[in-house]
């Protein structure tokens, strides 16, 4: 095993298990028996073959639960495994036959037994630790729909009836407050735009569901262009068998139809507590609610391009969609007015990208888009294409009181035993009168500096309807905000087609834009303009009297990029702010520049003071809440740390082995939407260890440009390769890499020029072929640089693909090779401290490590590797991302 080099590092074996995974491999056998007790042996010991050796070292550390990614010869016929055996699917991949998957450890033999599961892979190669007092579990067991794991509750139809109401009976209903007509005064504005009648809706998505009691007379067709298009059992973009996400969205753009819940039913009775004006309770105790979309009158046109699971479609899919719709308008064969897209992905060219073309293609031809600004927020620049097209309207999801009460009561029935409509929604969950914006929804502006989202609506805990799979559901997400938006822009074009006026998309944009009401506290890359008010929008169009969108700079010059946000850079590593007061549901950004050569980042949150306890929430207390983004933009969810509650002072660290992503890393302090009072910071302490490596000969020279840290060189057995290429957009370059030692792997690194600290930024794909002809495509992501690690002896196939390349360009490439021939070193430094340039002599050539010791944590990590040979100054001199 691998050799302690002394005492010092007793207390930690960090380093043994990351350079020691490879040895796992003979142990498999004794992890079968404690990892699985409904499998027999030999089963187990065929599921156990299918771990890379870095998945069986954290199963044998007993990791209560694991992220993996799992290639599949059909995610099919796996997804339903991995929902039984207590699994999340947190990512299904578009390209290939694998999905991300968060499972408890005791089931994941069993799950790598079925015959449909070719590897389990690991999820990330990083590390992520808190102290002091950071906690994840503030709020525990609110549910998520398993596939976007967004809030969501459901309950068995059987529990209400629903009546439908008729369009032509729409003019002697009032809407209930609940849902959302009334809070956007869509109710109104219904009398002068025929409630939506005349406009008609293409919703892009899972198909929607024709027979639904909530749409009875909207829905005109549709067309499946899916990859079950055709399929006996599963076509149809009106199939009952779909996933209930388009049908959701078409609720919420025109439902019209009367709810009646039993007696003593926790969901009436809450909405009957918090909107006693718009529902009313008969003598027997039944509760009644009239379920209202934005525009009841509007007629819904759908297209379906997500399968009936609901998992992920290409691009060209979703293009193919689009372009139907504008060649239905342009032929005659459908007068489309509104595009609603509760969808979306990430994008490096923010308004440039074909997607978003196609958006401002479909806005010249006469057809108003509005699209979800994603739910990767609370981090700036994350909206992702195909809201972020020029043309499109943007549309993010706030919080308001009622329907966050509303859940609150449920919540509190179902998870603590409070009484049916017990007002504890209003005392614990949502105790403010204002409105907020939710942490998921995407924010602004877009990298070229332009305002996004444009507006929000209500995206938490929005009633969803009643679906054919006998379930009715409550949930969240810009899913459900976008239809309220397309909603009123369908009343818009409605009043426009009925008074004969001559405007188009841009006005009913600007209207939409100019009659949105500002949320006091929030900024215009958090909300827009505002929350809409359809009402006021229809005025603006009745005056004729448009303002104009803010407009600046494209904020990038060729390759270059200037962010459109307030930025900073670490001196010494360090950025320290001082007296920051967190209010209730607000949010305070801190953004700073970050390079390659980063190591970790360490977040100090000194001098914290919440009020006294008396005055605090007293169900769940005050608190507050971190989150730290990657440097990827525009619809990339990715964070370092995410929704990290904390009541004191504390620390968080995040560790990387690998080259980090240049660009800009966004933190984000909160005070949760459940606090009573504010939450003051005397001192918020950024550092970051960024330790460059280089070396000639024997020496290792280790350059610090972060704050100052301990530091330990080792010497292992192995070797560094080097390749740089080109590729354009749809090339592929082959690399082939041979590990002859049977301890042997070795890390792949491929960065570009191209990166997120740049505009615009390109998508290369590392895609590795293993010796038994599995896949490895952990370095498939919009990560920049991608990293991967490959193990055993064998022949390896990589794969260089240029996904995303923009605007026809070439981009350069370095694809790095580190390995080790073993994980025994053959020679130690002792324990030092790196302020500004250290050397270090070494006695032996080989594969140097440097690795950074962070105190506080005790955790041991990687700066970077250099390979010390006789050549000097040759191979062992530093290269642009060598240092890793």
């Amino acid at each position: 095993m691998f050799t302690i080099p002394n005492t010092y590092y007793g207390r930690d074996r960090t380093k043994a298990l990351l350079l020691s995974v490879i040895l796992i491999a003979s142990t498999f056998t004794a992890l079968a028996p404690m990892s699985v007790s409904t499998i027999n042996n030999a089963i187990a010991t065929t599921a156990v073959q299918k771990l890379t050796t870095s998945v069986a070292k954290s199963l044998a550390e007993n990791a209560a639960e694991m992220n993996v990614i799992i290639q599949t010869t059909s995610n099919a016929e796996v997804k339903a495994q991995v929902e039984a055996l207590g699994g999340r699917i947190t990512q299904i991949f578009k390209s290939v036959e694998a999905m991300a998957v968060s499972i408890p450890s005791m089931n994941l033999l069993e799950l790598a037994s079925n015959r449909h599961v070719i590897k389990v892979f690991e999820d990330k190669l990083q590390k992520i630790t808190y102290s002091g007092a950071f906690t994840e579990e503030l709020k525990p067991n609110v549910p998520r729909d398993p596939l976007t794991e967004l809030p969501m509750a459901e309950t068995p139809t059987s529990e209400i009836e629903v009546e439908p109401i008729a369009i032509e009976d729409l003019q002697f209903v009032e809407p209930s407050i609940y849902t959302n007509a009334y809070l956007t005064h869509a109710d109104v504005a219904w009398v002068d735009t025929g409630y939506g009648a005349g406009s008609t809706v293409v919703i892009i998505d899972t198909g929607v569901w024709s027979a639904s009691p909530l749409l009875s007379g909207n829905v005109i067709g549709g067309v499946d262009i899916s990859v079950e298009a055709g399929d006996p059992t599963y076509g149809g973009y009106n199939n009952p068998l779909n996933h209930y996400h388009g049908t959701a969205c078409a609720h919420l753009l025109a439902a019209h139809a009367l709810l009646r819940f039993r007696p003593n039913h926790p969901w009436g009775e809450a909405i009957y507590r918090y909107d006693p004006e718009g529902s009313w309770k008969d003598a027997a105790g039944y509760v009644y609610v009239t379920c209202m979309g934005i525009a009841p009158a509007a007629s819904i046109y759908g297209i379906k391009v997500f399968p009936h699971t609901g998992a992920g479609a290409p691009t060209s899919t979703i293009m193919q969609a689009i372009d139907i719709a504008i060649q239905m308008k342009v032929n005659g064969t459908l007068d489309v007015d509104v595009i609603s897209m509760s969808l979306g992905g990430g994008v490096g060219a923010d308004g440039e990208d074909p997607e978003d073309l196609l958006v401002d293609a479909a806005t010249a031809a006469g057809i108003t888009v509005v699209a979800a600004a994603g739910n990767d927020g609370p981090a700036p620049l994350r909206v992702g294409s195909p809201a972020s097209a020029k043309t499109a309207i943007s549309v993010g999801a706030a919080m308001d009181p009622i329907h966050e009460r509303v859940w609150g009561d449920i919540y509190f029935y179902y998870y603590y035993g409070a009484p049916p409509g017990s007002g504890w929604g209003e005392l614990y969950w949502y105790p403010h009168d204002e409105m907020s914006i939710v942490d998921f929804s995407s924010r602004g502006p877009s990298a070229d500096g332009r305002i996004k989202p444009e507006v929000v609506a209500t995206g938490s805990w929005c009633f969803l309807g009643v679906f054919a799979d006998g379930y009715i559901r409550i949930g969240g997400g810009t899913s459900y905000s976008c239809p309220q938006v397309a909603g009123e822009a369908a009343l818009l074009n409605a009043y426009v087609e009925m008074n004969s006026l001559s405007i188009g998309p841009p006005e009913i944009k600007q209207a939409i834009y100019d009659g949105a009401e500002e949320i006091p506290g929030f900024t215009a890359m958090e909300q827009g303009a505002g929350y809409i008010n359809v009402l006021n929008s229809l005025n603006v169009i009745k005056s004729g009297t448009y303002e104009t969108i803010p407009t600046t700079w494209p904020h990038h010059i060729c390759d270059l990029w200037f962010p459109p946000i307030s930025t900073s850079f670490l001196c010494g590593g360090k950025l320290v702010l001082h007296d920051i007061t967190l209010e209730p549901g607000k949010y305070k950004y801190i953004n700073f520049w970050t390079d390659s050569e980063l190591d970790s980042i360490k977040i100090t949150l000194s001098g914290v003071q919440l009020a006294d306890p008396s005055q605090q929430n007293p169900g769940f207390g005050d608190a507050g809440v971190l989150y730290v983004s990657t440097p990827e933009r525009g619809g990339i969810d990715e964070y370092l740390f995410y929704g990290a509650y904390f009541t004191g002072d504390g620390q968080a660290l995040y560790t990387t082995n690998v080259p980090f992503q240049p660009g800009v890393v966004r933190l984000v302090l909160a005070g949760d939407f459940s606090s009573y009072e504010s939450i003051f910071i005397s001192e918020v302490k950024i550092e970051v260890t960024e330790v460059f490596v280089s070396s000639t000969d024997k020496t290792v020279y280790l350059l610090n440009m972060g704050v100052a840290t301990e530091a330990q060189v080792e010497v292992y057995p192995g070797k560094i390769e080097r390749f740089t290429g080109t590729v354009k957009q749809g090339e592929t370059d082959t690399y082939t890499f041979n590990i002859p030692d049977a301890n042997g792997f070795a890390f792949v690194i491929l960065s570009w020029w191209r990166d997120w600290a740049h505009w615009a930024t390109t998508d290369l794909d590392l895609i590795v072929i293993l010796p038994d002809g599995s896949l490895n495509v952990d370095g498939a992501t919009a990560a920049s640089p991608e990293s991967i690690m490959i193990e055993g002896p064998g022949l390896y196939t990589i794969f260089v693909d240029g996904y995303q390349v923009y605007f026809d360009k070439t981009e350069c490439y370095t694809l790095e090779i580190v390995y080790f021939a073993d994980v025994t070193p053959l020679w130690s430094s002792p324990v030092f401290e790196v302020t500004c340039l250290t050397k270090v002599k070494s006695p032996v050539y080989g594969l140097a490590v440097v690795w950074l010791h962070d105190i506080d944590f005790d955790s041991w990590y990687i700066a970077g590797f250099r390979q010390l040979m006789k050549t000097g100054c040759g191979k062992g001199a530093s290269s642009p991302h060598g240092s890793k």
